[in-house]
């Protein structure tokens, strides 16, 4: 992987990391992976690929509810995951090739 640009936020209207939407549920599935697989040696690789859910907040709006619940509580288990880096979608894949196998 080639670091040739600094990481900073950036906007975008839409966009998909695989052929379809990763839903919460999807990214939560490859949390518990990185947690069994670095958890214990590598802590900070899963504090640090957690989503940000902060990117609710805006100015005059009142997101609050999803900045608590969007990500973990089941009712949004199908929707899109919001709040991750562009490298946490490029290593996203990993578990999906290494999962059944485990």
């Amino acid at each position: 992987m080639e670091w040739n640009a600094i990481p900073r936020r950036v906007t975008v209207s839409s966009f998909y990391m695989d052929e379809t939407e990763v839903s919460n549920i999807d990214y939560r599935e490859y949390l518990f992976w990185l947690t069994n697989t670095f958890g214990e040696s590598y802590p900070e690789v899963v504090s640090n690929a957690l989503p940000d859910t902060l990117v609710w907040r805006e100015e005059l709006s009142f997101n609050e509810p999803f900045v608590e619940t969007y990500f973990r509580h089941p009712a949004y288990d199908n929707y899109p995951v919001v709040g991750v880096i562009w490298i946490h979608q490029q290593l996203l894949p990993l578990p999906v090739a290494d999962g059944p196998r485990e």
